[in-house]
């Protein structure tokens, strides 16, 4: 992305966008991403640069931090095996967690699926099957908002069990 992309928000109109705005959120982040998503993706989540990026990141920066709300693995691991191997291998820096439905509060946004790196950029799927968004590299009010809706859901959260059979 160039300087001028990074000071407005970037339009997402499906996986090729939010392939590189994904992988522009990983490059630039620096301690913790917060992500939420009621979908996971196969072609996003589970692409080989997404992974690199994210094992990546967590191998050069010791410290980093990973906070992912996921549907029930159940759902999406034979899709994901990628992902689900670096939450084997990276257990410290990588928590993938998930909500008991019936605990989730009725909100519209969580139809959506997002992601803030380091309480700063925020990355956004208003249709989260089709990877349709935006991308926006600066804190803005309504990450401000997705933060604290993540920090409530993530003290509801509990690690997946379906990972823990797995020996996460």
């Amino acid at each position: 992305m160039t300087d001028e992309d990074r000071i407005f928000p970037t339009v997402l109109g499906g996986l090729d966008d939010s392939r590189r705005a994904m992988l522009d959120l990983l490059g630039n982040l620096r301690r913790t991403l917060y992500l939420y998503t009621p979908w996971v993706r196969p072609d996003l989540y589970g692409d080989a640069e997404v992974l690199a990026a994210l094992r990546n990141r967590i191998t050069s920066q010791p410290k980093v931090r990973f906070h992912w709300l996921l549907p029930p693995a159940r759902e999406w691991r034979s899709d994901c095996p990628g992902l689900v191997r670096l939450g084997e291998r990276l257990t410290s820096a990588m928590l993938l967690h998930t909500l008991n439905r019936e605990e989730i509060p009725d909100r519209p946004e969580l139809g959506q699926a997002f992601a803030i790196a380091d309480e700063r950029a925020l990355l956004r799927f208003s249709d989260p099957r089709r990877l349709i968004g935006g991308y926006e590299p600066q804190p803005s009010e309504r990450m401000k908002e997705l933060l604290e809706l993540f920090r409530a859901l993530w003290s509801r959260s509990q690690p997946d069990p379906h990972l823990q059979r797995l020996g996460v």
